[in-house]
């Protein structure tokens, strides 16, 4: 036993470096059946709502792709998975949960770690990374979300946001 949390405090402490990719959200649009990462999973009732719009309450589950830069035909680092939702009655604010899952051949480290916290929509926000497994097991910093200006609808009608991450360990 002794050992196995040797092992572990070893690994806490190897210094993984900061890195960052680039994350393309595509929401699924009113009427689209193909080409979104992200679509309503629960939440308010849409009685009132137009289609493609989100209230407080409102959940979103998502499996996007990780890119080593702005362009979806860049290296493919991973995924995030997760979900956000509508924490503020006025708007402006979603609670994400997310998990980064890296295999990547330009990723110096495998394996995935997991953040949460609030972003403040269309400005720079701060996640806590909470740990994770294989060489990121028990890590701890920051994950810094950028906006990128420009949301777009792409040719099956789903809304594009772009987001850059810094990663920051401790």
């Amino acid at each position: 036993m002794a050992l196995l949390l040797m092992i572990s405090l070893q690994s806490a402490e190897a210094k993984i470096p900061s890195f960052e990719a680039y994350n393309v959200l595509l929401r699924q649009g009113p009427n689209s059946t193909q080409g979104y990462n992200t679509v309503r999973c629960g939440g308010s009732e849409q009685r009132s709502v137009p289609p493609g719009a989100a209230q407080f309450g409102d959940i979103f589950c998502f499996d996007m792709p990780l890119y080593k830069e702005k362009d979806p035909n860049s290296e493919l680092l991973g995924r995030v998975q997760g979900r956000y939702s509508f924490s503020q009655l006025t708007g402006g604010n979603v609670f994400v949960t997310e998990t980064f899952i890296l295999n990547g051949t330009s990723v110096p480290h495998k394996g995935s770690f997991s953040a949460l916290g609030i972003e403040m929509i269309g400005k720079v926000s701060s996640k806590p990374i909470t740990g994770g497994t294989d060489d990121y097991e028990l890590v701890t910093g920051n994950a810094i979300t950028t906006p990128i200006p420009g949301p777009l609808l792409d040719a099956f009608g789903n809304t594009q946001f772009w987001f850059n991450y810094q990663f920051l360990f401790s």
